[in-house]
């Protein structure tokens, strides 16, 4: 079997849809013996800032000499980036490997009528994978929700982390942000120790600190008392925690509230015999780098990306906006989908935006030409649709001055499309410069 069978396979069952549960799952591993249970967890559930949290935990890790599984959803650039050991994806030879192990199990499974879904294959190919290499951990984020997602299958972790909650899927998790995080605080097993992303409303911080209590874990929140910011611009921030200094290249304060996230989780390590150096995480926040997280891929036009799609990932990147974009004219390349809160998310941003470019993205749930454009012009007075993201790409370049920040967000699918033509337009350019 080829790379492209691989992920072709892999990727039809998609077409099953999103279905929260473990009973499908729990009988796949119990097929394949388990993997799961040889490995060590850190395990990450929230609605924002998840991503970004793992590569710095498994980045930290790494530069510790400890053997570091990482997997993330969904991917940016290239489907691999799923499954990562030491910082480095999968091969597509090992890929191909792993499914081909996997797959008899498949076969017998839909044979009885069970149907595994894309997450729950990928989720238990990971878990085969990590095995596999041995590795010392494995920093495991939620596809999505926690309580009924297929990575709750692991016993109980070394850490769990709850990073920023907010309202997204409510369709799926509820309709109040009480109902998600009570979601997002079914990873929490009993005897562990949780860590706590500061949280915008009160309600959510309760209601991790019953669960934790009721599990007999030891809960760490972050003190947002001792966080001091010394510099900020758009190649990140340089901020000191505890009366230790750190320089971090993610852009946004709330990235470096998910830094401290990370600081806490490794000071929990620590107490756990982990020998974790302050130079590994210092090295890391330094040089992380997260695809389409306010990255900069252009200083000059200045063009960043953002996978913002949820009306609390808008909101900070409205505040990055306010903070370091406030005397550029903003050009904005925008697709969304339309199960998405796209009505508030574009009342609190396009107000800030010069110029909106809107786009489908290349999915069924997109907003669709009429429904984007008419929304978006509510809140801009100037609006422009284009068929196509290139088209959308280079007119955005074509009316970009000194002055001008070309900023794509509004949804990760849109980000990983647009952003080889993004910098193909930028190498070009610079050919010519």
């Amino acid at each position: 079997m080829t790379y492209e069978e691989t992920l072709n396979e892999i990727n039809k069952r998609l077409k099953f849809g999103i279905k929260p549960g473990l009973s499908r799952i729990k009988k796949l591993l119990n097929l394949m013996g388990n993997p799961q249970n040889n490995l060590k967890f850190i395990h990450v559930a929230g609605t924002n800032g998840k991503g970004s949290t793992c590569t710095m935990l498994a980045s930290v890790l790494n530069k510790s000499k400890y053997k570091t599984g990482l997997f993330i959803s969904p991917f940016i650039l290239d489907f691999r980036e799923r499954l990562q050991v030491n910082g480095k994806m999968v091969s597509k030879k090992e890929l191909t490997f792993i499914f081909e192990k996997v797959k008899p199990h498949l076969d017998k499974l839909e044979k009885a009528g069970e149907i595994i879904t894309e997450f729950e294959l990928i989720t238990a190919m990971a878990f085969l994978y990590f095995s596999i290499n041995n590795c010392d951990i494995v920093v495991l984020e939620v596809g999505l929700g926690g309580k009924f997602d297929a990575t709750n299958v692991v016993k109980s972790p070394l850490v769990s982390i709850i990073t920023s909650i907010s309202l997204d899927h409510t369709n799926i998790l509820g309709d109040t942000i009480e109902k998600i995080a009570h979601e997002k605080a079914g990873i929490i097993k009993p005897n562990s120790t949780v860590v706590l992303y500061p949280q915008e409303q009160k309600s959510i911080t309760c209601i991790i600190k019953k669960i934790a209590r009721q599990k007999s874990n030891k809960l760490i929140e972050i003190d947002q008392n001792n966080i001091k910011i010394l510099k900020s611009s758009v190649l990140g921030t340089e901020f000191e925690y505890k009366n230790k200094k750190y320089f971090l290249s993610l852009a946004g304060n709330h990235q470096v509230k998910n830094a401290l996230v990370v600081l806490e989780t490794i000071n929990e390590l620590k107490t756990q015999h982990f020998n974790i150096s302050q130079a590994s995480i210092k090295s890391t926040f330094k040089n992380i780098m997260f695809p389409s997280r306010l990255e900069i891929i252009s200083k000059s036009p200045l063009v960043i990306m953002d996978g913002a799609h949820n009306l609390d990932g808008i909101s900070k990147l409205k505040d990055f906006i306010t903070q370091h974009l406030n005397e550029k004219k903003i050009i904005a390349i925008v697709g969304m989908l339309r199960d998405k809160d796209y009505e508030n998310s574009f009342s609190k941003i396009l107000p800030t935006v010069s110029k909106t470019i809107v786009v489908e993205i290349n999915n069924p749930r997109t907003l669709k030409e009429n429904e984007i454009f008419n929304v978006a012009s509510k809140f801009c007075k100037d609006v422009t649709f284009k068929n196509n993201l290139k088209d959308a790409s280079n007119y955005a370049f074509s009316i970009c001055d000194n002055n001008s920040a070309i900023l794509v967000f509004g949804s990760l699918y849109l980000a990983s499309a647009i952003r080889p033509i993004l910098l193909k337009i930028i190498k070009s350019a610079s050919k010519k410069t």
